[in-house]
């Protein structure tokens, strides 16, 4: 206990501490993360050792005339793989050990983090699944209230959230105010933007890598005007130099990203084909939604909400001419599905031997029509559905708390169901995106992201303010009223005119409740919070 107690009076980098405490959280405990971290890596050696037998040590030429694996196995096959197939072995295999080596050196600080919790606030590991942010957060202000010896520093609900969030709480300011110029540059697609993981992955690394130090902090030479030349021609460099990288490893990037979908999919939609109708957010969709100051786990939470409404919403839409080919495609695939399932209860040997075409089973056929019947039949709606695309489009905004403009008084049209579409996509859609992004993510890096750079670095400088005890933060995630205030959204006495420096469909006035929401404690410090507050409860 005592030398646990000394280690967080003496916590230097509190933004690197308190961001463990959650990633702890979010992991579920010391057995949790080390079982899934290991399985981890056992996926990836898998993957990596699989397909190479796949790839390289199968003589897919003898198979039809041969009966057994073992005739058709190369011997020593590694050292007959071409130059290649070497080349892409070594990087991954490489990228196995590195991830092999983060796991070791994490090991000492996840059994501090164990003691943490477990001396400290009294949460055991078996209690880690279970146990509320809210309760742990209640836990650690209560530390420093009974304990006079622990760090002098700011600790509320809304402190220990913009320290965890605070490079975050930028890029969602970025997205809020469409600063990133993410379109792919090209003709006739110069209109589409495009935003996957591994774009996601080279924004972080280029511009919240650029602009904060290795404790977190952002550099001081961004607050200066001064400095606009400099750092605009730096991340206009960072963004190139990633775009051409990005190409380098491209067929690496497309091969891996192949490979995870293949082990990892196929399985589920061979189980359940109706699966690859299912929909998700797409990860543009989820940087549009999120707020500023809400953790991850509340985000998934709020927009796991919204799920059942999305479907039930782009479903009610007319699409019958699909549904009357689908009712008929179901039909007959679910004739002869049918027939040669009672063909096989009179002979159970024919299911295996009886060959309808060449080479063709009955139980190929039955995979066949099976599968086709499953999918066909999950693109028929229930006929006793009522049709009020308007009433669960709400719903589902009361969930994701986003309403475009351009969108009201149109929820009923086809136009707002197409632009919906485009954030709540096919899963099988968001994977093709994920491909392709590895022909156009180094385009975007290369063409369209360097002209947002001069954008990018005054955002930094005009939308960041100091705050004792914190440092610099999005002054948006400060819920700064009287800077961002708008009186659209019942903010009393703001006076900004311009709209620059106002957050687009009042996302920070929709934050501040969210936050509130979610930390009922919570009171803001300033006074135009506290009005803000008081004027809402009054109107409910």
């Amino acid at each position: 206990y005592d030398r646990t107690m000394w280690r967080w009076a003496n916590v230097e980098n509190m933004d690197d501490f308190f961001t463990r405490v959650y990633e702890y959280y979010q992991g579920k405990g010391l057995y949790c993360i080390l079982l899934a971290r290991l399985l981890n890596l056992l996926t990836l050696a898998f993957i990596i050792i699989f397909s190479t037998f796949l790839i390289g040590c199968i003589n897919y030429s003898e198979i039809t005339s041969h009966h057994t694996l073992a005739e058709v196995v190369e011997p020593q096959c590694l050292s007959r793989l071409s130059a290649t197939k070497f080349l892409f072995l070594s990087i991954f295999i490489i990228w196995w050990c590195w991830q092999a080596l983060r796991f070791i050196t994490d090991l000492p600080m996840l059994r501090e983090m164990h003691n943490f919790y477990t001396h400290l606030l009294l949460v055991p590991d078996q209690d880690m699944q279970t146990v509320s942010w809210q309760t742990v957060l209640d836990r650690i202000i209560d530390i420093r209230e009974t304990n006079p010896n622990t760090n002098d520093i700011r600790l509320t609900e809304h402190d220990v959230a913009s320290r965890i969030m605070r490079q975050e709480n930028y890029l969602i300011a970025l997205f809020n105010k469409d600063v990133l110029n993410i379109t792919i540059p090209l003709p006739y697609l110069r209109d589409r933007y495009i935003f996957t993981k591994d774009l996601e992955w080279n924004l972080s690394f280029c511009l919240l890598g650029y602009v904060f130090d290795s404790r977190g902090q952002m550099k001081k030479r961004f607050l200066k005007e001064k400095n606009k030349h400099v750092l605009v021609a730096g991340l206009k460099r960072r963004f190139i130099f990633m775009g051409l990288l990005n190409l380098i490893f491209a067929p690496f990037i497309f091969g891996y990203l192949l490979l995870h979908f293949f082990f990892r999919y196929f399985e589920e939609y061979h189980k359940n084909p109706g699966e690859i109708g299912s929909r998700s957010y797409t990860p543009f969709a989820k940087w549009k939604f999120r707020e500023f100051n809400e953790l991850p786990h509340l985000f998934k939470n709020r927009i796991s909400q919204s799920y059942e409404h999305a479907n039930l919403y782009i479903n009610q839409f007319p699409k019958e001419k699909t549904v009357l080919v689908a009712r008929f495609v179901s039909f007959l695939a679910g004739s002869f599905a049918g027939v040669l399932a009672l063909f096989t209860l009179f002979d159970s040997e024919a299911l295996l031997n009886f060959e309808i075409t060449s080479n063709g089973t009955v139980l190929f056929y039955l995979g066949i029509t099976g599968t086709i019947f499953a999918v066909t039949r999950g693109m028929i709606p229930d006929e006793n559905q009522i049709f009020q695309p308007e009433r669960l489009l709400r719903q589902v905004v009361e969930h994701t708390h986003y309403l475009p403009a351009e969108w009201k008084h149109k929820l009923h049209t086809d136009q707002v169901r197409a632009e919906f579409c485009k954030l709540f996509d096919y899963k099988v859609g968001i994977f093709i995106q994920e491909l392709t992004s590895v022909v156009f993510a180094p385009l975007v890096l290369c063409l369209s992201l360097p002209n947002s750079a001069d954008q990018i670095v005054d955002f930094f400088r005009e939308f960041t303010v100091h705050v004792n005890g914190l440092g610099y933060v999005c002054s948006f995630a400060q819920f700064d009223f009287e800077r961002h205030g708008n009186v659209k959204y019942g903010v009393q006495g703001a006076t900004v005119d311009d709209e620059y420096y106002l957050s687009k469909q009042g996302k920070m006035e929709k934050s501040f409740l969210n936050f509130k929401a979610n930390n009922p404690k919570w009171m803001p410090n300033d006074m135009a919070g506290s009005m803000y507050l008081s004027r809402l409860a009054d109107i409910n």
